[in-house]
């Protein structure tokens, strides 16, 4: 289990893409970026890293970002009497917050397609796993945390800050950076660009030549997105169904480059956007860099 502000500020970071794209639509005049290289895509490892991955924590940041926050944690709720989570709790169930390649561009691998269908199987093992050992912080404790506890003195006689533990664990975290700027969430700037992409001429060409290709093998669907979100196997179970229309899909996408040409219009989106608000993506690189910093300074001396 992650801390009150943790989960808040990930799960707001981890906007569902596929939501998005049900808002494409209109905009059909707007200028389209120039391609970059296009990716040769036969499976995930081939998906080249987006251009938005190096303004977000990576697994291996994003896990030393949250065992800092735990440790300044559980430093300020023990000097009000309190306990609080700990470091095996807060990272059972971390999020990449990198561009996964299967939630951009649904299933890429065959294997997986013929074994799993569109189900996530790894996603279920990571909730069999995960876990806080059956620790939940008492309302009491929360109460501390969230700054919400009334009349509440530490150790040494000072009354809780304002806005709590979670507050002064921030204040910490984010020494060094600029204000206003949050790479935890900035990831969701890059979220909306997807229902933009879907519009790209580029993409749609792609995805006609996919649902030609769809149709040959008996299945008739427009884009791959169509095919992930079918009701029928929506929840994830590995029908034979299922398997069928994924391994089409997966063969169609190898067939036509779906996914190569999908990421090149992607990429450049990104690129032009983060082209535009240089100013604002250079205060996100130094925020990055400084929750990087004080996570590994903080780790040092715990």
């Amino acid at each position: 289990m992650r801390t009150p502000r943790t989960r808040t500020m990930i799960l707001t970071a981890m906007v569902g893409v596929l939501a998005l794209a049900g808002c494409a639509g209109g905009d059909g005049d707007e200028e389209e970026p120039p391609l970059g290289q296009t990716p040769k895509v036969m499976r995930p490892a081939d998906v080249p890293s987006l251009p938005m991955n190096q303004y977000v924590l990576d697994e291996k940041e994003m896990r030393a970002y949250t065992q800092a926050q735990a440790v300044l944690s559980r430093r300020c709720m023990e000097r009000f009497g309190m306990s609080w989570l700990t470091d095996a709790q807060v990272t059972a169930d971390l999020p990449n917050l990198g561009a996964d390649p299967v939630r951009y561009f649904t299933i890429i691998d065959a294997e997986a397609a013929r074994l799993h269908g569109y189900g996530d199987p790894d996603g279920q093992d990571a909730k069999e796993k995960g876990g806080t050992g059956g620790y939940e912080p008492t309302a009491a404790e929360r109460a501390v945390y969230d700054g919400t506890a009334k009349g509440v003195t530490d150790t040494a006689g000072k009354p809780l800050p304002e806005g709590g533990c979670a507050a002064e664990v921030d204040k910490e975290m984010k020494l060094g950076g600029a204000e206003g700027v949050n790479p935890l969430t900035v990831g969701n700037e890059f979220y909306s660009l997807y229902a933009k992409v879907l519009r790209d001429s580029r993409v749609t060409g792609a995805f006609t030549n996919w649902s030609a290709c769809m149709k040959e093998k008996g299945f008739a669907y427009q884009t791959p997105l169509d095919a992930a979100n079918d009701t029928e196997w929506k929840s994830g179970a590995a029908t034979r169904a299922a398997i069928a229309v994924a391994t089409a899909d997966v063969a169609c996408k190898q067939q036509h480059n779906t996914v190569g040409i999908w990421y090149a219009a992607m990429a450049a989106h990104q690129n032009a956007y983060i082209d535009k608000k240089a100013e604002h993506f250079s205060e996100v690189l130094a925020n990055k860099k400084a929750l990087v910093e004080n996570s590994a300074r903080i780790m040092q001396g715990a």
